[in-house]
């Protein structure tokens, strides 16, 4: 068991529960960290494993389980879920979402049967920026600004603070970048920028734009473009009335490299993991989860 205590504000007793329910419905033997233990209240075979108070725990825990379960069962948000995927256990993940938004396609519902559980192997998005190799399932995100909890609320935090273990509330700033993808080009001042897996949930929608045709076509993965700073929904109607007319380009991919220069911060599904230069691919089969 994998539990990110940070996640979407923190835990509280509510969460708590859920996982202690989560436990008692699939039964077996729990291993984990003992810090994991000592918070949550569950009785567990104690895992060694030091720990640091960053996403490292999640991903040396995971490798640490991977040889000993049969199953490893993840409790956090979206970014802790790509976290776990990031060490490509062997073993399945079950993930129950306990962060921010919760709205990764590796999440099992809260309320699952375990009977109908099945086996999924999932696609996802491979960032690799330095010695950091990262999978993304919701976006790789190019932008000055992530989506965060402060006092209970889903805020805008500087992605830059953010890695320094600051939360600080600010609006996006714009930035220079260029995109290169098979020799086709996108540079110039963006808001953000988004990569992320065709969606075929706006099929039939005309008005989704760009991102649809990516998905009517059959393509696997689509780079987005935006003149704003557009990460998070917490504009008002005022706000986006001010801001439009917004611009977005878009190209669209299946196997080429996705090559990205920024002078801002890159991150995977929320979690902001360098600046720079980054290179994104698609990933068939990142990971098996349940669901």
């Amino acid at each position: 068991m994998v539990v990110n205590p940070l996640a979407g504000g923190g835990l509280n007793g509510e969460k708590i529960e859920l996982i202690r329910n989560t436990l008692k419905k699939l039964s077996g033997e729990v291993y984990t960290s003992k810090t994991i233990a000592k918070t949550v209240g569950v009785e567990a075979r104690v895992v060694d494993l030091p720990t640091k108070g960053t996403r490292e725990d999640t991903l040396n825990l995971v490798r640490k389980l991977d040889p000993i379960v049969d199953l490893i069962v993840i409790f956090g948000g979206d970014g802790t879920m790509s976290d776990a995927a990031s060490a490509r256990p062997k073993k399945p993940l079950l993930c129950i979402g306990i962060g921010t938004t919760n709205v990764s396609p590796v999440l099992a519902p809260k309320d699952f049967d375990p009977k109908n559980l099945r086996e999924v192997k999932m696609r996802g998005l491979e960032v690799v920026i330095g010695d950091e190799k990262r999978i993304a399932f919701n976006d790789v995100v190019v932008g000055s600004t992530i989506l965060s909890t402060v006092g209970g609320r889903s805020v805008q935090v500087d992605a830059r603070e953010f890695m320094k273990g600051k939360k600080v509330v600010t609006p996006p700033r714009k930035f220079k970048a260029r995109v290169e993808v098979g020799g086709r080009i996108i540079e110039g001042f963006f808001g953000n920028i988004f990569v992320a897996l065709s969606d075929t949930r706006f099929l039939g929608k005309g008005i989704a734009g760009g991102a649809s045709l990516s998905a009517f076509l059959g393509f696997k993965a689509v780079v987005a473009c935006i003149s704003e700073g557009i990460v998070v929904s917490t504009y008002t109607k005022e706000d986006v009335m001010q801001l439009e007319p917004i611009v977005t380009n878009t190209i669209s991919f299946d196997d080429e490299i996705v090559r990205i220069w920024a002078n801002e911060v890159i991150s995977c599904d929320g979690n902001p993991i360098g600046e720079g230069y980054a290179e994104v691919r698609v990933v068939e089969s990142a990971v098996k989860v349940l669901k």
